[in-house]
């Protein structure tokens, strides 16, 4: 059966470079005839082609691997159809602009859940460096986490981030490949015994946790985000009222986020504190991410599609 499913996965890889080879002759062509009429598009540009057949060519190579997803995220705070949306702030001393807006949803999926986070940047920073990011997190029907991608639009560069999560030996394996402007920047393999998350896994994890019975305690996880995984430790630090940009109160449960590297943050001790709702939703209502200039503030705007009642917020 091992040889059957090589050989199939063969197949399929060479299927999908001969389809590659006939695009770009075809392409050839066109652009013969596209010069010719001065109307060449952006959206035609090869390099896009290319980077949706690596990333092709990527899943088929990681689901030829016989290998079990991680250990399961336990989802008794979320259903298929919640959106949480968010405003974020740049806090520099006395100012803090509107630097974008994000939601964060949660959907149903053929091969199990998908998290989505998306992100774009406010009209005044569209002016200084345009971003428009795309981070997900696929889950498999038991909610483990089987991979993560993440697609980044920043000052005219496209960048592809592919985490795929899997176990070997009982150990947790993380291959991750980036891409950027269509040519292979990283592409390395951990294998660990720590919890490993990525980024939107982090959230969903820590939402998964009922802090009402933690202790202060620190949980060491793993989050993978760029070229290597980066050791970190989340922290219950206790509950208390927290107010929105828009004068909601809410009751909640304060989390910090110890990372420890110091190229990005200026205090690895407390790099993030995340302020989840006290009750069964557990939804991020703020959250403050200390930056090596300022910090990122991170409001709740509205939720939708949850699957509780928010019983924390005070009336």
């Amino acid at each position: 059966s091992f040889l059957r499913r090589r050989s199939g996965t063969g197949f399929l890889l060479l299927f999908l470079l001969t389809a590659y080879c006939l695009y770009l002759n075809h392409w050839k062509k066109r652009k013969g005839e596209m010069k010719a009429k001065q109307n060449i598009s952006k959206k035609r540009n090869p390099f896009n082609c290319i980077v949706i057949i690596l990333t092709t060519l990527y899943i088929i190579s990681i689901t030829s691997i016989s290998l079990q997803a991680q250990q399961p995220i336990s989802n008794d705070f979320s259903r298929t159809g919640e959106c949480l949306s968010y405003t974020i702030y740049y806090k520099w001393g006395a100012l803090m602009p509107r630097a974008g807006d994000a939601s964060l949803s949660f959907e149903k999926q053929d091969r199990g859940f998908r998290s989505r986070l998306l992100f774009r940047t406010a009209p005044f920073f569209d002016a200084i460096f345009s971003m428009r990011d795309t981070l997900d997190c696929n889950l498999d029907h038991k909610m483990r986490i089987v991979d993560g991608q993440k697609h980044v639009m920043e000052g005219g560069d496209y960048t592809m981030d592919l985490i795929h999560f899997s176990r070997q030996d009982d150990r947790n394996r993380i291959h991750t490949k980036r891409f950027r402007n269509g040519e292979s920047r990283i592409d390395t393999v951990e294998i660990t015994n720590q919890i490993s998350l990525d980024m939107i896994g982090a959230i969903l994890y820590l939402r998964s946790t009922d802090w009402s019975k933690s202790t202060k305690e620190r949980i060491p996880v793993r989050i993978f985000a760029g070229k290597k995984g980066i050791d970190c430790f989340f922290q219950y630090e206790g509950s208390e009222v927290q107010k929105t940009k828009k004068g909601i109160n809410y009751h909640t449960h304060r989390v910090s986020m110890l990372i420890n590297e110091s190229e990005t943050f200026k205090n690895p001790k407390k790099a993030i504190t995340i302020w989840l709702t006290n009750d069964a939703n557990r939804i991020p209502v703020r959250i403050r991410m200390e930056l090596r200039i300022g910090a990122a503030e991170v409001y709740l705007k509205s939720a939708e599609g949850l699957r509780h009642p928010l019983s924390s917020r005070i009336r």
